[in-house]
């Protein structure tokens, strides 16, 4: 059970990070550090032709992922944050409300954003079904369990915010077809 921690306590380590260990470039295993959590997180970037009040707002999942260092949980709050920030961005990029399913679905119809735009794709095993149309279902469901109450708790918040990131780079990025012919990229 969840309870405030002592003042005194506050920035020590959640003993649930100190389970978990990473290899290093010899493949001997080591604890996981604040360090390592904060070096995993910094390596997730948005880039700079996604709008600076999207970038602002996923700054703070990725704070929360990092903050998990001394409270687990934040893992969790990490990753509804990251999802909250897939939302803004797709409102933003389409200009319009709608749900956010049906927002995925028309990113994913438009080719908006594709399966080579995620890195985790690449090491999927072989599927019948495309990453980005696993997304429609899974992104909103899982967002939406962790809006409406959850108990779940897990130390993925870095990996569901470099799917968030490939997917917000994916919503920003000028495709070829977006770009006029003297060089700038056409707002749609």
């Amino acid at each position: 059970m969840e309870s405030l921690k002592q003042l005194s306590e506050l920035t020590e380590p959640d003993i649930r990070n100190l389970y978990f260990v990473v290899t290093d470039e010899a493949s001997w295993a080591r604890r996981l550090t604040l360090e390592d959590i904060h070096k995993e997180v910094s390596a997730i970037v948005l880039s700079e032709s996604v709008p600076a009040d999207i970038r602002s707002h996923f700054a703070q999942a990725q704070n929360l992922a990092v903050y998990s260092w001394f409270h687990y949980p934040f893992n969790v709050t990490a990753q509804f944050m990251g999802f909250i920030s897939v939302e803004l961005a797709l409102k933003q990029r389409f200009g319009k409300r709608d749900s956010f399913k049906n927002l995925i679905r028309k990113a994913v119809e438009g080719g908006l954003i594709q399966d080579e735009g995620f890195a985790i794709s690449r090491h999927r095993e072989v599927s019948s079904r495309r990453y980005v149309e696993t997304l429609i279902e899974v992104m909103p469901d899982l967002r939406n369990e962790l809006a409406h109450g959850s108990s779940m708790l897990h130390n993925n918040s870095v990996a569901s915010l470099r799917i968030c990131a490939d997917f917000i780079n994916q919503l920003f990025h000028p495709k070829p077809e977006d770009v006029a012919e003297n060089g700038k990229k056409q707002v749609r």
